[in-house]
């Protein structure tokens, strides 16, 4: 489990900090994995790159972002991209929503009373409220779901929450 976290962190870091497309915020998490059926149990870590929009990007399509959830108990790993929207700032508080792709590593039948999200590939929608702790901290509480929207069978789903710290990079 642990070779295996290592790799991802390299990985996600090769990947993050070489970026040609310059970063806006980097966090770092910790969740509940699991939430709604309490199959797959334990904590998760997250690392993700919300990118400053992109000259092509569509102004309406948010802010871009990579990330990766890894299970601290080895069940279902998450690589996740797509956008994410302010959904509003008021002084210190703000809120957010990101909707993209997600490719996992459980399995995609339910086997032995496991999880079985049917796609590799599925959908993943974030909802995240915010407090800033200065002009580059940020502490959010966020829930995200990962399923197939019925596009394959079984839809089981991976629902997390948890806590993130976020800093911008300038």
């Amino acid at each position: 489990m642990v070779k295996n976290i290592i790799s991802a962190l390299i990985l996600l870091n090769l990947g993050f900090f070489n970026s040609p497309i310059f970063a806006s915020e980097y966090r770092v998490g910790l969740s509940m994995h699991d939430m709604e059926r309490r199959i797959e149990g334990g904590a998760a870590l997250s690392i993700e790159k919300i990118f400053d929009r992109p000259a092509w990007w569509h102004e309406y399509a948010g802010r871009p972002h990579l990330g990766a959830q890894i299970s601290l108990a080895n069940n279902t790993h998450l690589f996740y991209f797509g956008s994410t929207w302010n959904l509003f700032q008021k002084g210190k508080f703000s809120g957010e929503l990101a909707f993209g792709g997600a490719i996992h590593t459980g399995n995609e039948e339910i086997k032995n009373g496991e999880l079985g999200y049917g796609c590799k590939a599925n959908f993943r929608e974030l909802i995240a409220f915010g407090y800033d702790i200065n002009d580059k901290q940020k502490i959010q509480f966020s829930a995200q779901h990962m399923s197939n929207g019925s596009l394959c069978d079984p839809n089981q789903g991976l629902t997390t929450v948890g806590i993130k710290f976020a800093w911008k990079i300038d």
